[in-house]
């Protein structure tokens, strides 16, 4: 039996989608500390809102929209899915983080500060091995790197995984919803404090490639890259990828990200337009002149799932809930090569609850093209009493 229950409603009428989310969640068992939500940004969010509201009123209840939600079922696009966490093997604090627009790092290590010591103040036995952080974050704030960075310094040995916010493929309007209102330009960042085992993970199914890239002109600030190795940007990247500086796209870079390493560790940074007018690429991550990367090249996704989870259930048993940002970027390469109905398949044997994602965080970093999750184990007595 799950602890944390899992729902989904592929109702298009808000009214329709909040009553089934509450009646699969709340209306039985015991008390939510928390309801976690991802939804289609096709619905209407200010009729969601208010249905939302009206369905699970003091309930705590934080969510976003996405590029695509990963439900019980699987991979599904137009829906809203939900998780719960019981009061009974949950202790969750939350904390808003508003204009993260204009965002500045102490901002951050202060409010981080704080969280954490009114965190461990309610909770004195909390570290990193009976809780962890969960971030949700506007994905076309631009603020990311500063917001993740300021945060995961001040969490110790506090894990933290977060997704960025998305509305599909649009880049207009991405909302967080926070109580009982939908809202942008905003970051949550949740602690759990569980006896649950949990683990906390960061994938990608890239390898480097064999030549160096060094970018020569870039701005930080708008993610743009003008300059790779001395040349512009498309022309470069092209040249790197195997292809014709006329057919780079989305696509191909979604398939061949620039990876960079960081503390041993590959980490992807993914591509969010191509500009051949201009010859630039606009990127999804902060990249600034003189970073060394590579242009990666793919492994099969499917396996790099697959073996994903693998590790983690020898790890820590039966998996009760995964909590999942899956890139975006991700999502398209499955839908282009057909292999959703695969990674449906995986997430559904793993209990894999989240959201496509405009981009993944993972500790102090902020990436793309990845899948980052906290994997959460089966209640021991439960598993015991079930087997005996």
């Amino acid at each position: 039996m799950a602890v944390i229950k899992k729902a989904v409603s592929q109702y298009q009428d808000a009214r329709q989608a909040a009553d089934e989310l509450f009646q699969q969640l709340c209306e039985t068992g015991p008390s939510p500390a928390l309801c976690l939500f991802f939804c289609s940004p096709n619905y209407d969010l200010d009729l969601l809102e208010k249905e939302l509201s009206r369905c699970f009123g003091d309930i705590p209840l934080v969510g976003c929209t996405t590029a695509g939600e990963i439900t019980p079922l699987g991979y599904q696009e137009g829906s809203i899915t939900a998780v719960a966490f019981p009061k009974s093997h949950f202790k969750i604090v939350t904390q808003r983080l508003d204009n993260i627009s204009q965002f500045k790092i102490q901002d951050g290590m202060d409010i981080g500060g704080n969280l954490v010591a009114n965190f461990k103040k309610s909770i004195p036995t909390a570290n990193g091995h009976n809780s962890f952080a969960f971030m949700l974050i506007d994905g076309i704030s631009n603020a990311e790197e500063r917001v993740t960075a300021s945060i995961g310094s001040q969490l110790g040995d506090i894990p933290l995984v977060g997704g960025s916010t998305a509305d599909n493929w649009d880049l207009k309007k991405t909302h967080i919803f926070f109580n009982g209102h939908f809202l942008r330009d905003t970051a949550v960042v949740i602690l759990f404090h569980t006896e649950l085992p949990f683990q906390v993970q960061y994938a990608h199914h890239y390898v480097p490639g064999n030549e160096r890239a060094v970018i020569t002109e870039a701005d930080p600030i708008t993610r743009i890259v003008h300059e790779i190795n001395g040349l512009p940007a498309t022309q470069e990247y092209a040249r790197l990828c195997g292809v014709d500086e006329k057919d780079l796209s989305i696509s191909v870079c979604s398939n061949h990200p620039i990876l960079m390493k960081i503390g041993g560790k590959y980490y992807s940074r993914g591509v969010v337009e191509v500009n051949h007018d201009a010859q630039t690429i606009h990127f999804a991550c902060a990249i600034g002149k003189g970073v060394v990367c590579s242009i990666a090249r793919p492994s099969d996704p499917v396996a790099n799932t697959r073996q994903l989870f693998q590790e983690i259930r020898a790890e820590i048993g039966p998996l009760d809930l995964v909590l999942g940002c899956d890139c975006a970027a991700r999502k398209m390469i499955y839908e282009q090569q057909g292999l959703m109905d695969d990674i449906s398949q995986i997430y559904v044997e793993n209990n894999v609850i989240g959201f496509a994602s405009f981009g993944e965080q993972y500790n102090t970093i902020h990436m793309n093209n990845s899948f980052c999750c906290i994997a959460i184990g089966k209640d021991a007595e439960i598993v015991e009493k079930n087997n005996a």
